[in-house]
């Protein structure tokens, strides 16, 4: 048991070590946005889901953030638990003039594209890798590769680019954080229609690594 425990704590403290650089890297973003008075910056993630290190570091700057003009457009390969879900919505709508989750956020539904890794793409000059996203949380190999310079940027922007294309809307009862208000109806509704017909399927998508 104590060595179970002393497990979770280390892999606690790994954790956390993550999120804090993946605060540094979008404080930093923040910075250059400000200095460089780059035109409309964005940011790009592929997470696994809203609880991801890169997605607690958003919520954590996103004054910063949004004080810069910084935008952020993500892939989730999961839409549960629907509360941690509205929490990064919020995070993703404080950083838009006029709120329109659907042109910042999709969903990879589609299992063919499981192999993917998470990744972030900060700005210019730094691109963030993770594990592959089909590992279960508590799972993984804790992969935390940062990578400086135009070639490892071009990298992740054409990841991120050919999975947002792979990758499908958000259902609309889950963009609506006052869906949970009407969680009973919003379920009932769910469960008479199939998944295919709230979001259809992609086609012909090999898998993907990066």
């Amino acid at each position: 048991m104590a060595r179970r425990n002393g497990a979770n704590y280390r892999g606690q403290q790994s954790l956390e070590a993550e999120i804090d650089r993946h605060a540094s890297a979008l404080s930093r973003l923040a910075e250059q946005a400000l200095e460089d008075d780059i035109d409309s910056p964005v940011c790009t993630m592929v997470l696994r889901s809203a609880k991801s290190a890169p997605a607690v570091a958003l919520a954590q700057t996103q004054d910063a953030l949004a004080a810069s003009g910084v935008a952020v457009k993500a892939i989730l390969t999961k839409v549960d638990p629907e509360q941690d879900l509205h929490a990064f919505f919020a995070s993703l709508s404080a950083l838009m003039p006029e709120p329109n989750l659907e042109a910042h956020v999709r969903w990879a539904r589609n299992p063919r594209l499981m192999d993917a890794h998470e990744q972030a793409v900060y700005g210019r000059e730094l691109c963030w890798t993770g594990d592959a996203v089909r590992r279960d949380a508590d799972k993984r190999n804790r992969l935390v590769l940062f990578e400086s310079g135009p070639d490892a940027v071009l990298r992740g922007l054409q990841a991120f680019k050919a999975l947002w294309a792979a990758s499908e809307p958000v259902p609309a009862r889950l963009l609506d954080s006052r869906a949970g208000d009407d969680r009973p109806n919003a379920e009932a509704g769910t469960k008479n229609a199939p998944l295919a017909a709230l979001v259809p399927p992609a086609e012909g998508w090999p898998l993907l690594r990066h």
